[in-house]
């Protein structure tokens, strides 16, 4: 599913009509598509650290209930409407709706996240050889991203282009891994 969303953020990224271009009138049109590119990159990044972030969540999970499926499906439902958060980013990167959007998109995402943690953490659900302070860093690092979206996302109603730097200071954060993603299990 992961594979499937980011898949969906390249069809973001498209030329507008040109009858008869010249290469001058292609080459400015290509240039264009830069705040394309740049949403696109960035979600990229975090779709790609949410895919890591999961399956090194789910190494470590002994077993999984009901709700652990539920709240995993709500996470999918998020993640799959980031591509449409994206183009609506890369088309209008300076408005406060369509940063705002973004910022709600992976907010939701983040409240998945940190719900199904939660949960995961009350129902002892992880691997006996996983320790509390992996436990612990992990909740740590997820809240993070909670918090970083959800600031960000209000950020955009004030300073969209501000809000859009934040999105990608939360990216960066996740670069190093933390928790569960460090594979370090004590």
């Amino acid at each position: 599913m992961f594979a499937f969303a980011i898949t969906l953020l390249i069809l973001g990224i498209v030329l507008p009509p040109l009858t008869h271009p010249t290469d001058a009138q292609l080459s400015s049109a290509l240039l264009g598509l830069w705040p394309n590119v740049v949403a696109y990159l960035l979600s990229f990044a975090v779709i790609g650290i949410m895919w890591q972030n999961h399956h090194a969540l789910f190494r470590m999970i002994a077993r999984v209930d009901r709700m652990t499926v539920f709240l995993n499906l709500t996470l999918l439902a998020a993640t799959v409407f980031i591509p449409f958060a994206t183009n609506t980013l890369g088309a209008y990167p300076t408005m406060r709706s369509s940063t705002f959007l973004y910022g709600v998109v992976l907010t939701l995402c983040a409240t998945s996240y940190n719900l199904m943690l939660m949960h995961l953490v009350r129902t002892r659900a992880f691997n006996e050889r996983v320790g509390e302070h992996t436990i612990k860093a992990t909740v740590g690092a997820y809240r993070f991203g909670w918090i970083g979206y959800a600031f960000s996302m209000l950020l955009a109603l004030v300073e969209p282009l501000a809000a859009f730097a934040a999105y990608l200071i939360v990216a960066a954060y996740y670069v190093f891994p933390r928790g569960v993603d460090s594979d370090a299990m004590t």
